[in-house]
């Protein structure tokens, strides 16, 4: 009689146990199916790396996660090189960027969210101390709204680094007379540089929005892209950044 119920007993505690590691296949396999990975660049103040350099933060991500885990994602953050970035974009190892419309290296990659994320000031900035050279420190990859192909148009050599800090310090150490960069970048590298070029002259400066991104070859392409229209279809704000810092308030 012992032995029989030792047996069921058995019996009752094993189907418990694949029970429950069913349910935790399960578990598991909806939570993959709704993380998301978020692919950002440097992009001073609105992503900057993290001091041991494993990891990025900054307002572009924070407003980015927080519309995605509104809309019931679990948030990965990746942040590498523009150039690796867009090479995983493309391949969907990336679901979701912010970025400009004009990029090339994203071009027939990504469907752009129609509701700007935010504005961005580009600028030209020269340094009137140089010679007249025609060099151009910028972000490799980057098509600049198209001002990188009007400069070369007219002779510009360009001199591209990885990303937005790089090029910054190509100019501000003298190695180009010119530098194409947004506002925000630059501002932020000079605000904690000890020595910048003083007097540097602003010859172009042109107003950019920026723009959710998400990859085509992403498996949650169609469900991402319909939630983010419908979440900011009726929205009276200018941009993403603006409603979503007017909710958090």
């Amino acid at each position: 009689m012992y032995k029989k119920q030792s047996i069921i007993l058995l019996s009752f505690l094993s189907s418990l146990l694949i029970s429950a590691a069913a349910q935790t296949q399960e578990i598991r396999a909806i939570d993959n199916k709704r993380t998301i990975v978020l692919g950002v660049v440097e992009f001073p103040p609105l992503v900057m790396k993290d001091i041991d350099g494993n990891g990025c933060h900054g307002k572009a991500i924070e407003v980015s996660s927080l519309v995605l885990e509104k809309l019931g994602y679990n948030v990965s953050v990746e942040c590498p090189p523009p150039a690796r970035l867009f090479e995983r974009i493309r391949k969907g190892h990336v679901d979701i960027t912010v970025n400009v419309r004009g990029t090339k290296a994203l071009e027939n990659n990504v469907i752009f969210v129609e509701k700007p994320f935010s504005f961005l000031s580009l600028m030209i900035m020269t340094n009137p101390k140089l010679d007249k050279r025609k060099t151009v420190a910028a972000i490799r990859g980057y098509d600049y709204e198209g001002l990188r192909q009007e400069l070369e148009d007219d002779n510009y050599i360009f001199v591209d680094m990885a990303n937005s800090s790089d090029a910054i310090q190509m100019f501000q150490f003298g190695r180009t007379t010119h530098l194409v960069t947004y506002e925000g970048p630059y501002m932020a590298y000079i605000n904690s540089a000890s020595e910048v070029i003083k007097d540097v002259v602003i010859s172009i400066r042109r107003d950019i929005p920026t723009f959710f991104a998400i990859s085509k070859a992403s498996k949650l392409k169609q469900p991402l892209l319909q939630e983010l229209d419908d979440m900011f279809r009726s929205t009276d704000a200018d941009t993403i950044i603006e409603l979503m810092s007017a909710e958090s308030q």
